[in-house]
């Protein structure tokens, strides 16, 4: 019976080293987990004094409001009969606000979850409950490597969380170079979706070596719906759209205002309404009463009611990763000026718009490095002036855009996304939600 006892083979003996082994196994987990993944304390001191020294005491406030409303997910009020089976998926991504990737994120969620997909909220994701519905709030589990994972975050913040194989990132760029270290972040991934064909071609010149799919963003055809016909504004209208900080300095609005004003120096039959972030820093109207600014956070409803209170739109913008402005605007009935670089010139061309020629030029911010498209002025000012000569013409290319905008709706979106998370492993392989059945 000794020799029994000692043998490796003994029942009691094999049941020990099965419960030490699954310890020592989340254990390793554990400690992998807050030495690599938990949010780094010197780090997070050291952003912080380099925040304290630009004197960015609005984004410190904003940082610690985003961690209060990422920590208290009770608040959410999700209705208790709501119980879900799916396959869980980890989403990582932020969601503090309307536009960008916040607005991307929660389409995923959203979009996920009705497909089925037991939606988990990654740990270091913010998830404010104003712009959560409380039956789509995402359950609470501690993510581990093994688990598959949706990371939804511009590329030069994907170290933050430690990507690995089972990490799927959704994530684009409007420049030809990427971020410095993100191309090392990028290929730790198993899976990295790209929203345009431009995006995946620039991603793979860059050394990105994992698969990637195109997986284009989307709108809402219900809320961003063509007026009628001859419902359009009474007086030329002209819109453009962006943030003035960071990142959306790229959208040039400071630029349309002040061609408008080259282009209809005199004319008082024409406007230009100018929609910014509520925290980006004023425009430049130069007193022109013409002008309408609009800086305040606008609904989905609201915004689409401002789209179509244009005759065009106008972008300048240096690049796009997407352009899902654009496509929006397209949905209601509004035709671009716009360049076709970047991911633009996969939906937008001169049959639903007005093209402008560019000059590549190299990108200078504190974000971007690399080569974007420079708008010609002059080709800008002449497609303005088209517009307001002849209103007749716009409207016709305003509803050809309505027309093609459907393409890229956010069913769509969502099924060609789950489609890839089932091909390449990230959800099982009979998983077969309405939405694939319908596309099959």
């Amino acid at each position: 019976m000794a020799d029994m006892a000692r043998s490796p083979w003994h029942p009691a003996v094999a049941s020990w080293s099965r419960r030490w082994g699954a310890w020592l196994q989340h254990t390793a987990l554990w400690v992998w987990y807050h030495t690599f993944y938990a949010n780094h304390r010197l780090a997070a001191l050291g952003r912080l004094l380099k925040m304290l020294a630009c004197g960015q005491f609005s984004r410190i406030r904003e940082k610690f409001r985003q961690r209060a409303a990422g920590t208290a997910l009770a608040v959410y009020n999700c209705p208790a009969t709501i119980v879900r089976h799916g396959p869980p998926l980890h989403l990582a991504g932020h969601i503090h606000g309307h536009g960008g990737y916040d607005h991307l994120v929660a389409k995923t969620l959203i979009g996920l979850t009705n497909a089925g997909v037991h939606v988990f909220r990654d740990a270091r994701a913010f998830m404010h409950r104003d712009y959560v519905p409380p039956e789509y709030a995402p359950s609470e589990r501690m993510y581990d490597w093994r688990s598959p994972r949706l990371a939804v975050i511009p590329p030069y913040l994907l170290y933050r969380f430690k990507p690995g194989p089972a990490t799927a990132a959704w994530t684009m760029w409007e420049t030809n170079q990427l971020p410095a270290g993100s191309v090392k972040y990028l290929n730790r991934c198993g899976l990295v979706l790209i929203p345009s064909r431009w995006g995946m071609e620039t991603f793979r010149a860059n050394g990105v070596r994992v698969p990637m799919e195109v997986v284009p963003l989307g709108y809402d055809p219900e809320v961003f719906s063509p007026r009628q016909p001859g419902c359009g504004p009474e007086l030329c209208t002209f819109g453009t759209a962006g943030a003035l900080d960071e990142g959306g300095l790229r959208k040039n609005v400071q630029r349309v205002i002040d061609l408008f004003l080259l282009a209809f120096p005199r004319q008082r039959d024409v406007r230009l309404k100018v929609k910014i972030t509520p925290r980006s820093p004023m425009v430049n109207t130069h007193g022109d009463e013409r002008i309408e600014v609009v800086n305040t956070g606008l609904s989905p409803l609201a915004l689409a009611n401002w789209y179509r209170s244009l005759t065009c739109y106008v972008n300048a913008s240096y690049g796009e990763g997407f352009g899902l402005h654009l496509l929006e605007a397209m949905g209601c009935g509004v035709p671009l000026i716009s360049t076709t670089y970047s991911a633009v010139g996969e939906m937008f061309d001169s049959r639903v718009g007005y093209e402008v020629g560019y000059t590549l030029i190299v990108a200078h911010n504190r974000i971007y490095r690399g080569q974007w498209a420079d708008p010609h002025n002059d080709e800008l000012i002449a497609r303005m002036r088209e517009v307001y000569a002849d209103r007749t013409t716009a409207d016709r290319l305003g509803m050809a855009a309505a027309q093609r905008a459907p393409l890229w709706s956010w069913d769509a979106s969502i099924r060609r996304l789950m489609q890839a998370l089932v091909q390449h492993g990230y959800l099982p392989a009979g998983f077969q939600p309405p939405l694939l059945r319908a596309a099959a």
